[in-house]
């Protein structure tokens, strides 16, 4: 049974190499030089330094340990010790030797755009953390197949300027590690799309309708409307409509009618369908229906 345990290293134990040998990505096989007094090792396991729990007790003979059903991408900070018969026969333990060690890093998951920046022309894109990555290589193409961006990254994050707000773009991520001083790759990443909110070129209310106006963005295969009474909050989507479609008309919201006294906020988001994903652009402008397509805030 894995019991928490601290221990302090005993002054009998001299420090011996423990090497990795096995690459995968499901598990960690560890080797190290046997202890001439060694009754028997234990393999000691922690995600950090503050919770070491007894993984194995393997015979002297065995001077290796196999932790299977580790995810792809984990790091495990590892200790191994061994028991032998101290002063007055007691029952001692002594120090083999310890460190942090991986399985293979696995496939980036959750890639997804953070943010783009009409007026600045650039965006951001974002992934979950893999443990065991020493860091991320990550590629941005078109459409088309055309590379904009290839770089290397330490952090679960990359920003690509001087786009097309006219543009659709791709990005994949692959992470890496080194193990016994050689870098490993993962796979690819799915491709995530990236793409802005279109521009509103015009935005006014006469009577009880709001009629708004956009900017095409290639490669959209729908844009969403979405309306408030509020500039930040309260927002519901009112229509969605086709790729060719850069204009409408919103006489309600959800079964409220547009009212003439009021002033209301609308944002619009691009969609862009791929088999059977839905991905939009999300949010960062809006603009409001007193003071037009020239003025425009931040979410």
């Amino acid at each position: 049974m894995a019991v928490s345990l601290v221990f302090t290293p005993s002054v009998k134990a001299e420090a011996a190499d423990m090497v990795q040998t096995n690459l995968a990505e499901n598990s960690i096989t560890l080797h190290w030089t046997a202890e001439p007094d060694a009754m028997k090792y234990n393999v000691y396991v922690s995600t950090n330094y503050s919770d070491s729990v007894l993984y194995a007790s393997v015979p002297a003979s065995q001077t290796y340990v196999t932790m299977s059903n580790s995810p792809a991408g984990a790091e495990r900070s590892v200790t191994v010790k061994y028991e032998y018969l101290g002063y007055d026969n007691q029952v001692d333990e002594g120090w083999v030797d310890s460190g942090e060690y991986k399985t293979l890093p696995g496939k980036v998951t959750n890639v997804k755009q953070e943010r783009w920046y009409y007026f600045n022309k650039c965006f951001y894109a974002e992934w979950d953390k893999m443990e065991c990555a020493d860091g991320y290589e990550c590629v941005i193409k078109t459409t088309k197949g055309k590379t904009v961006k290839q770089e290397s990254t330490y952090g679960e994050s990359i920003r690509c300027s001087n786009v097309s707000n006219q543009k659709i773009y791709t990005v994949q991520v692959r992470a890496y590690t080194t193990i016994n001083g050689q870098k490993y790759y993962g796979a690819w990443s799915d491709k995530a799309y990236c793409f802005t909110q279109p521009r509103i070129k015009s935005i006014y209310k006469t009577g009880k309708k709001i009629t708004v106006k956009w900017a095409k963005v290639e490669g959209a295969t729908a844009y969403d409307i979405y309306v408030s009474t509020k500039p930040k909050t309260g927002y519901k989507k009112v229509k969605t409509v086709k790729k060719n479609t850069t204009s409408c008309t919103i006489k309600k919201i959800g079964k409220k009618k547009i009212s003439a006294k009021k002033k209301y906020y609308v944002y619009i988001a691009t969609v862009k369908k791929v088999g059977s994903r839905r991905y939009d652009s999300g949010r960062l402008y809006f603009w409001n229906t007193k003071s037009g397509a020239n003025y425009f805030d931040y979410f």
